[in-house]
């Protein structure tokens, strides 16, 4: 686990790239927008968040039937945002999504620790925030990150 000077862009092009054929066997658009961010911190931890918060978007638009689904990412100073049309999340159960163990998919379909780990990882380990709000018709997942 060594803290290395990485470019956020080429790591969510590759996460993109990894997910593309899932998402366009679910007819869901994504799309990456802003300049790149240089920052220090664990490269491969901050993918695996990345792929884990894309993954959530897709399943929530798989699950929710939603037509012309869609995941847009945009990069700006200092975060990440990864918006979806999914639906969003109940307003009573938002603030517990975070929590380790706690799963909003069906029995059998999700362990309560993709969240979790990705929260642990930006916030113990990189030093940033993660952070959920329901917007519009989906979810936007902010990773907020400190200056190097």
């Amino acid at each position: 686990k060594q803290k290395q000077d990485f470019s956020v862009k080429e790591v969510l092009q590759d996460v993109l790239s990894i997910q593309s054929a899932q998402l366009k066997s679910h007819d869901i658009k994504a799309s990456l927008k802003g300049d790149d961010l240089i920052i220090h911190g664990l490269k491969n931890e901050f993918g695996q968040v990345a792929l884990n918060l894309i993954n959530n978007a897709k399943d929530a638009i798989v699950e929710k039937n939603v037509k012309n689904g869609f995941i847009e990412i945009e990069i700006d100073e200092r975060s990440v945002s990864i918006r979806d049309n999914g639906g969003g999340i109940d307003a009573d159960i938002i603030s517990r999504i975070f929590e380790p163990y706690f799963t909003t998919k069906e029995q059998g379909k999700g362990t309560g620790l993709g969240l979790y780990i990705s929260k642990m990882i930006i916030e113990k380990n990189m030093d940033g925030k993660l952070l959920a709000s329901n917007e519009k018709d989906g979810v936007k997942m902010m990773i907020r990150l400190r200056e190097i």
